[in-house]
């Protein structure tokens, strides 16, 4: 008996070559096993992988003319298994679910009779064409044949839907299509149907569309069956459909998070981040808007290990977050904290500002931050004093690069902040006293440097021979004479 393997772990939803039948053997088995073993119901195509379902036919030939269909049965089982677990009997006219485990028969879900009506007009077809054509070869046999034909009989069935709402006498039989609209294909299904929302004749089924790649069709029945990984999301601003990929959405504030030191390591730092991606979120998966629209109160947190994973947060995840003075720049609440890349913290009031912003400065070598603006400003001869402290610090410790510090004459408290002196002789960065040489005029930052080794490393690399053009052996070098 003819047999065709629709789904498999090897034929995946994506797959172009993939069987025609494909959406609607997905949707026999779904019910199938909604009804008869709920544990191991399909969540969605996205992610259908451990199920195997065989379409199996037998013919007949009784008398002159195309063979007739004697037996129409799909098989259906776990990836996992050996043997057919259900047998649905789709040719008799009692259509029936066999559990092969269990030994017991149910008739179908009633809902299913139009999808059962479709794999056998398909496999009648198939079978009707392929013994009617004299050209018929094996390649017909293949993906591209039995997909030319499902989308063949997908336009009869769209024109004669067509035909059947126009009014009397207003069809045109040589046209597929109603009379103003574009008509569009379902691209995992190969329905047709009409792209005008408006148009009566779009309403079987309707189909929605990429507004930037109007390629990616989809009808409802299989958007709505792809589950919470679909490809098409609506914009709740402009309520146009776009790419999953292109709609901005939050994830998700995990809810516990344990406390990390501000002075912990880059590494731990690191697998906190990896915890945090692993609990429970406050919420799920938020859409928000496409690229072309924005929505209030939705932020973004430039943070490098964000739990966010550089997606979008939304308003009830940002509560916690920090926006630095000049309002340019905002963090959520983890990446503030942790993340020295994003905000320098004034030594003295613990303010928190971009690596961008006027209010504050910091050391290009060492990182050390000067005091902020306000803080520079209550502080009376900030520069002597911290020269003072670091001469203290330099008769106490007999050294010459220790931290600049004054005290507070108020509260007694020690503060450490840098005091930027020198520059950057090539790209003219402020660096504190501690790290500017004497001679600063021949003074590197670490990224000029850095960049002069790369530059140094790649000439060297160029002018170095690859192979050797002379040899001196012992006895010439020692008489001083060289053989080129």
């Amino acid at each position: 008996m003819p047999a065709w393997t629709i789904i498999s772990p090897e034929n995946p939803v994506n797959d172009p070559e993939r069987h025609p039948m494909w959406m609607n053997v997905y949707r026999v088995m779904k019910a199938v096993y909604h009804v008869l073993d709920t544990s191991n119901e399909p969540s969605s195509t996205i992610d259908e992988v451990k199920h195997i379902a065989t379409l199996e036919y037998a013919l007949s030939q009784e008398k002159e003319g195309p063979p007739e269909i004697s037996s129409l049965v799909i098989h259906l089982r776990l990836s996992s298994q050996t043997d057919a677990r259900f047998d649905v009997a789709l040719h008799d006219s009692d259509m029936q679910i066999k559990d092969k485990v269990q030994n017991t028969c149910i008739s179908l879900p009633g809902e299913l009779a139009p999808v059962l009506m479709d794999i056998s007009w398909f496999v009648r077809e198939f079978v009707i064409r392929r013994s009617a054509t004299i050209e018929w070869t094996p390649d017909w046999d293949c993906s591209f044949g039995r997909r030319m034909i499902w989308d063949q009989m997908q336009k009869e069935k769209y024109h004669q839907r067509v035909s059947q709402q126009e009014t009397a006498g207003g069809t045109d039989t040589s046209r597929i299509g109603c009379s103003s609209c574009p008509i569009g294909r379902c691209k995992n299904c190969r329905v047709l149907s009409c792209r005008s929302a408006n148009c009566c004749e779009s309403s079987e089924p309707p189909i929605v569309w990429c507004a930037r790649h109007e390629n990616n069709v989809l009808c409802l029945p299989c958007l709505e069956e792809q589950g919470s990984k679909r490809e098409l999301e609506k914009c709740p601003a402009c309520k146009s459909w776009c790419c999953s990929k292109d709609i901005r959405k939050c994830i998700g504030h995990p809810i516990n998070i344990p406390s990390v030191s501000r002075a912990s390591c880059l590494n731990y730092l690191q697998h906190m981040m990896t915890i945090f991606s692993q609990p429970a979120k406050v919420h799920p998966p938020k859409y928000r808007s496409c690229g072309q629209c924005k929505l209030l109160g939705w932020r973004r947190c430039p943070g490098r290990l964000c739990w966010s994973k550089r997606n979008a947060i939304c308003p009830e995840c940002t509560s916690g977050g920090i926006t630095c003075a000049c309002q340019k720049v905002w963090a959520c609440d983890v990446c503030a904290e942790h993340d020295s890349s994003i905000f320098i913290r004034c030594p003295r009031c613990d303010r928190p500002f971009c690596t961008s912003c006027t209010y504050i400065d910091r050391c290009r070598r060492c990182s050390r931050a000067t005091l902020c603006y306000d803080c520079a400003e209550e502080t009376s001869d900030v520069d002597e004093c911290a020269k003072e402290a670091s001469d203290v610090c330099d008769c106490a410790k007999e050294t010459l690069y220790v931290d600049d510090s004054t005290e507070d004459e108020y509260d007694g408290v020690v503060e450490k902040f840098a005091t930027l002196s020198g520059t950057c002789g090539s790209c003219g960065e402020k660096v504190c006293s501690r790290c500017a040489p004497k001679a600063s005029e021949w003074f590197s930052c670490a990224g000029c440097q850095k960049n002069r080794y790369s530059r140094t490393g790649r000439a060297h690399a160029r002018n170095v021979p690859t192979n050797l053009a002379y040899t001196i052996t012992d006895a010439q070098a020692s008489s001083g004479v060289v053989n080129v």
